[in-house]
């Protein structure tokens, strides 16, 4: 007789099940590859307006995964292995630009794997990785392709660059956001990697840009069960010059480094494709925008008051 789907569940819940700490679990598990910014076998999304530089920070930050080295002198690594990074939004012949301008910082990195999905050999396939069928959502054959990949080069990382590029469903949609991401984790799982989400942010944050932690573009599902999220803004620091920010607004696993972390964010210098901490450029871009925050506000509540003396005015009947 067939064993009964509940049945299968039930051995599995009995497999899966321990008594205390008597489970023949290895303590020795190392939660982090970039600590404090991207755990282990989770997904993290990297959140920021269009046009920010998001991929060049991520493909900073895959270099220094690839090369085992500390990323700013401020984060270490700590599982160095291959990284897989999928863009569906530069052309080969562009996308070979940003490495060339990396190669100028770091050696040669034979971690670095990627892949655009612009070119000529991808005409015609849809990148997403789940699809309808019928009332259901399933992986799509570009999953299943991706999961043969990811089996082969056995990658600690796996960016895809960008979400909405792989993902073609309703992204308002929490149904089919939490299958999405219930994919990634079977991923995750099986194949011991991680992922990297690179993220637009919606066009209220892009038009405002006032708030640090910008609302959230599409279901919150994707934030929620993400491990880590990173906010990258570029900021305009006036007078021609920026800085970069990053904030790191979630992150569930415990780090000392992530307590040490300004709450306000870290402020980079971003110089020929890569970035750099530089402590006295730091305090100098929190003073600056601190300054232009509060110039702003100032701005605010001055025509806010002109208006309502506008308003009282109208109000005198000669």
């Amino acid at each position: 007789m067939a064993e009964s789907l509940a049945d299968q569940l039930l051995a599995k819940l009995e497999k899966a099940s321990f008594i205390d700490d008597e489970a023949s679990i290895s303590r020795d598990y190392e939660p982090w590859i970039l600590e404090p910014l991207i755990p282990f076998q989770s997904v993290t999304i990297l959140d920021g307006l269009g046009g920010s530089g998001k991929s060049w920070f991520a493909m900073d930050l895959c270099y220094s995964i690839g090369l085992g080295q500390s990323f700013l002198g401020i984060f270490p690594v700590k599982r160095q292995g291959p990284v897989m990074y999928f863009t569906a939004e530069e052309v080969p012949e562009m996308f070979i630009k940003r490495i060339d301008m990396l190669r100028k910082y770091y050696p040669a990195n034979k971690n670095f794997i990627w892949t655009s999905l612009l070119h000529e050999e991808f005409d015609g396939v849809n990148p997403s990785l789940c699809v309808e069928y019928g009332r259901t959502i399933i992986p799509s054959p570009f999953y299943d392709a991706l999961e043969k990949r990811i089996s082969k080069v056995k990658p600690v990382l796996v960016v895809l660059d960008s979400l909405i590029n792989f993902f073609e469903l309703d992204e308002n949609s929490s149904k089919e956001a939490r299958r999405f991401m219930e994919f990634l984790r079977r991923l995750t799982r099986k194949h011991k990697t991680s992922f990297l989400l690179l993220h637009h942010q919606n066009k209220e944050g892009m038009r405002t840009q006032g708030d640090d932690v910008i609302s959230f573009r599409g279901s919150g599902v994707f934030r929620e069960q993400s491990r880590a999220r990173i906010i990258y803004k570029n900021v305009n620091l006036g007078e021609g010059m920026y800085a970069r920010k990053i904030i790191l607004e979630k992150s569930n696993y415990f780090s000392k480094i992530k307590e040490m972390l300004p709450e306000d964010g870290l402020y980079l210098k971003f110089e020929g494709g890569v970035h750099v901490y530089d402590r006295n450029f730091a305090e100098y871009a929190k003073a600056k925008e601190e300054e232009k925050k509060t110039k702003g506000k100032n701005n605010k509540q001055g025509k806010s008051k002109k208006k309502q003396e506008a308003i009282e005015d109208d109000d005198i009947p000669f």
